[in-house]
């Protein structure tokens, strides 16, 4: 398969869809890059979801191949169609009950509790991601001490650099530094003076969060509540509660790392003035009137 692995960001998830890639198309050519070909591939994937993540893999691979000089055969690699993104948002009573349950659970001895607290490197991913909106590896594997490789919070001067020097982003994955609110700061200034090295830490190193995180979800909002609600969910709370707070949308789209388009067509109708002048014509008796 012609695709850079060296590049990944994930190289065992990109090793692990290589396999299925060419467990079906190992042994076949470009010739046989059909619709056809493409739609028997995506039914026997667990989900469309998986099969377009792996089929533009391939099409990563066709285009790389006719880039190289490899080969001058261009195919055109069909698609299941794009899933709708998930868009939920917490309500801050949620959000409050998740952070107060983290921070307050204990740990166990012989079935008694003691003073361990198990879960705060949770409730300090869920401040830090709601506050920044930043997308979940960009938080858990921040680093209070720059190193290389990870994103990095200047504490003096309170600024995140969410990416570091020399990392190559995808177009849709921006991650540009940010100036730290100042509530969060503080928290952040004080979870370091504690002895902290990393924003989410457990055990003195920096900790995915996932398990935990999914565990505390569905034991705080229950069964129904919990439904839906992943770590991403963190940064559509922020777009949205921005939004309803009427923060300019040109700052808030450079602050979430995201285009003016997508936080207008994805979180806009939050905004307060979100089509207030149609509203007001038609309140006003405007709306049906000819100007004169």
């Amino acid at each position: 398969m012609l695709l850079k692995q060296d590049d990944a960001r994930r190289p065992k998830e990109f090793g692990a869809r290589m396999e299925h890639l060419l467990k079906f198309w190992g042994e076949k050519t470009l010739n046989d890059i059909t619709t056809k070909t493409c739609d028997e591939y995506a039914r026997q994937r667990s989900t469309p979801i998986q099969a377009r993540r792996e089929l533009e893999d391939l099409r990563s691979a066709c285009r790389l191949a006719i880039a190289d000089g490899i080969t001058r055969h261009a195919v055109t690699i069909s698609l299941p169609p794009k899933p709708k993104g998930r868009v939920r948002h917490l309500e801050r009573d949620s959000m409050a009950k998740l952070i107060w349950a983290a921070y307050r659970k204990r740990g166990k001895f012989r079935g008694a509790p003691n003073k361990r607290k198990p879960t705060i490197h949770v409730a300090r991913f869920l401040i830090t991601a709601v506050y920044t909106g930043s997308r979940s590896s960009r938080v858990w594997q921040a680093s209070f001490i720059k190193e290389k490789g990870r994103p990095y919070i200047d504490l003096e001067s309170g600024v995140f650099y969410r990416s570091w020097e020399g990392e190559k982003l995808a177009d849709n994955k921006r991650a540009p530094p940010i100036r730290l609110p100042g509530r969060l700061l503080a928290h952040m200034r004080r979870w370091h003076r504690n002895g902290a090295k990393y924003v989410v830490e457990y055990n003195g190193e920096a900790a995915d969060p996932k398990r935990a995180f999914r565990n505390l979800v569905n034991d705080t909002l229950g069964e129904t509540d919990a439904k839906g609600v992943v770590r991403h969910t963190l940064r559509h709370t922020a777009a949205t509660w921005l939004m309803q707070a009427g923060a300019d949308k040109w700052q808030t789209a450079g602050y979430l790392g995201m285009t003016l388009e997508t936080l207008e067509g994805t979180y806009g109708h939050h905004h307060p003035d979100h089509q207030s002048d149609v509203g007001a014509a038609f309140t006003s008796g405007r709306a049906g009137r000819k100007k004169k």
